[in-house]
């Protein structure tokens, strides 16, 4: 620092020093208290208060010197001021504050010390002539300037599978001067951890019945005793111990398919939501219980159902589900002719017509007066021989198909046999 500025401190350094308690200074032992305080203006426009001011005494020379706090918003700065017995008013006091930074002429000083450290101060008076009067020194600690430090850290997860247990580095936390040399932790939960380093600081929360944040603190302290407080909001998951998953009820196979699906869980808070993923692409549906739900085609599908709390998914249960879908009721339509007839002998043929408009047959049966007439009841042709006799005969033909979900349908048709010399047309 130059002259100018020491004179600057000069100006702003009242001749009475605030006093908020007393220590020992880094100096021989005899010396004195003072109780006088002020406040007096900082670097930066702040304000600050001398404390701890120190009286020391040397023969007929006293120095009072007392400083502001090092930690922001203030800055170290230390004050001292001379009073002698016996020696000419006009004398001249010379500073050296072992800095490098002197200053002569005035009784009253300041000086700002950039580094930590214990400085010895020699003050020499002289007479205006320049002839050596009296010479004291005395001993100070500053802890210098930019000596608090700057709290930051984060916090991360260990293992998903377990929310409760975070992880806090506190790297991030710095100190211009000086070195950091605690980090203090207040977990927001009624605990408290301390320690030297900063990084790797696990700490397991309770387990919970419900998502809590906990505002976490951390106050860093420097070498300078200065220190710093950041807090990080740290939201912990709720732990549930949920089990099961859902019923699958599937009702009207053959006309109009529906299922519904209920949970069936265990250990689930009763507020919790549902949302469903019935994997037909028809989008995700919620409920607050069961829920209904029709699939258009056959298939399997993979429903997923979410259990949500809060906005959140806290359990999940999955199950496939074979489906008929729709219209898959097959038609039992069919036709019939003369396949070939004389004056004896008819033969009635059938021929099925049968459709389902989704899925495929996988069987036809045919009987005649309920009887069955083919064994193979894949077949989708029959041929029947009759005898004529003396008298007319109807017959009943049934025929019945099933598709490839189960379902059937059945329908009938009378065919007729004409006596002997008769034709059925």
């Amino acid at each position: 620092m130059n002259k100018i500025c020491h004179i600057l401190f000069t100006f702003a350094i009242l001749f009475s020093l605030a006093t908020s308690c007393t220590k020992t200074a880094d100096s021989p032992p005899d010396k004195t208290s003072d109780s006088t305080s002020t406040i007096v203006p900082v670097i930066g426009g702040a304000t600050s208060i001398y404390k701890d001011t120190v009286s020391y005494t040397v023969g007929n020379v006293t120095i009072l010197y007392s400083k502001t706090s090092q930690c922001y918003p203030s800055n170290e700065i230390f004050a001292f001021t001379a009073s002698a017995t016996n020696f000419p008013s006009n004398a001249i006091y010379k500073w050296d504050f072992g800095d490098g930074h002197t200053i002569s002429g005035a009784a009253t000083v300041g000086n700002i010390y950039q580094d930590a450290g214990y400085y010895t101060v020699t003050l020499t008076i002289t007479d205006v002539n320049g002839q050596k009067l009296n010479t004291t020194t005395v001993n100070v600690k500053a802890f210098g300037q930019q000596v608090t430090p700057h709290a930051s850290f984060y916090a991360q997860i260990f293992d998903i599978k377990y929310p409760n247990n975070m992880n806090f580095n506190a790297n991030g936390s710095t100190v211009p001067r000086g070195k950091i040399n605690n980090y203090l932790w207040n977990w927001g939960d009624g605990t408290t951890t301390s320690g030297a380093t900063p990084d790797n600081t696990e700490h397991n929360f309770n387990l919970i019945a419900n998502d809590t944040t906990y505002p976490v603190q951390l106050i860093v302290t420097a070498s300078s005793g200065c220190t710093d407080t950041a807090f990080v909001p740290v939201s912990i998951t709720a732990t549930y111990h949920i089990s099961g998953d859902f019923d699958v009820n599937q009702y009207d196979k053959c006309t109009a398919e529906y299922f519904i699906f209920t949970p069936k869980l265990q250990g689930a808070p009763s507020n919790v939501t549902y949302a469903w993923d019935f994997s037909d692409a028809t989008g995700t549906a919620t409920s607050n219980s069961a829920i209904n739900h029709t699939f258009t085609y056959q298939n399997t599908y993979d429903v997923k159902m979410y259990v949500f709390l809060k906005g959140k998914i806290i359990y999940t249960a999955h199950k496939s589900i074979i489906t008929a879908g729709q219209n898959i009721r097959p038609k039992a339509l069919f036709f019939k002719n003369v396949n070939f007839e004389d004056a004896n002998l008819v033969k009635w043929a059938m021929y099925s017509a049968a459709n389902v408009p989704h899925g495929y047959i996988s069987s036809y049966e045919w009987y005649v007066d309920n009887v069955s007439i083919d064994n193979n009841t894949n077949s989708t042709y029959e041929l029947q021989a009759y005898q004529k006799g003396i008298a007319e005969v109807n017959h009943t033909i049934k025929f019945i198909v099933t598709g490839n979900t189960g379902c059937k349908d059945t329908s009938y048709a009378t065919i007729k046999i004409p006596v002997i010399g008769q034709y059925t047309y």
